[in-house]
C-alpha cells in the first residue's frame, strides 16, 4: 500500500513538472514574456529530506534493514524530486496576451487593481478581489522587461530622474 501511494505521488509530480515546464506555455495564447522568479522553498525541501532520512534510520533500527528495495528506490526518487524542486527548478512568471500565470494560476490583467515595484526586485500585484501577490523577480534585467511589458517604463524612468 505504501509503495502504491509513493508511486502515485511520484507519477503525479512528473505530470505536474511536465505541465509546469511545457503545458503552461501552450495555454491561454502566445507567451509574450517568461521571467524567472526567486526560489523560495529551499528549507521545506531540506526538512523533507531530513524526514525521509529519519524514516530510513527508524526502519533500519526496527527491522534490521528489512526495507523492500522498491520502497528504497521510491523514497530516493522522492528525495531527488524534492532537491530538483527546491534547488534546480525555478518558478516562472509567464506573461500572456490577456493575463499571466503565477504559481500555476492564470490571472487576467483586468483583475489587477494596482501594480507596484518594491525594493529587492519584488512586484506587488493588488487584485480586485483584495488579494496581494508578491512576485520576487530573480534577475535585475528581467525586472526592466516586466516594467516595460506593463507599459510603465516611461513612468519608471521619469521617477528615477
Amino acid at each position: 500500500m505504501t509503495n502504491t501511494i509513493l508511486l502515485i505521488c511520484i507519477i503525479l509530480f512528473f505530470a505536474y513538472a511536465f505541465y509546469d515546464q511545457f503545458g503552461m506555455d501552450k495555454r491561454k495564447g502566445e507567451t509574450k514574456l517568461k521571467v524567472r522568479l526567486k526560489k523560495q522553498a529551499k528549507i521545506d525541501a531540506v526538512i523533507f529530506v531530513i524526514l525521509i532520512a529519519c524514516l530510513f534510520a527508524y526502519q533500519s533500527k526496527e527491522s534490521l534493514l528489512n526495507i523492500d528495495s522498491f520502497t528504497i528506490f521510491l523514497l530516493a526518487t522522492a528525495v531527488v524530486l524534492a532537491v530538483y524542486t527546491a534547488f534546480i527548478r525555478s518558478p516562472m512568471l509567464i506573461l500572456k496576451e490577456k493575463g499571466f500565470f503565477y504559481s500555476n494560476l492564470f490571472i487576467e490583467y483586468d483583475k489587477i487593481r494596482q501594480l507596484n515595484l518594491a525594493e529587492g526586485n519584488i512586484f506587488v500585484v493588488d487584485l480586485t478581489n483584495g488579494k496581494r501577490l508578491l512576485l520576487p523577480i530573480a534577475d535585475e534585467r528581467d525586472k526592466e522587461k516586466v516594467v516595460t511589458f506593463f507599459g510603465g517604463y516611461k513612468e519608471h524612468k521619469q521617477e528615477n530622474k
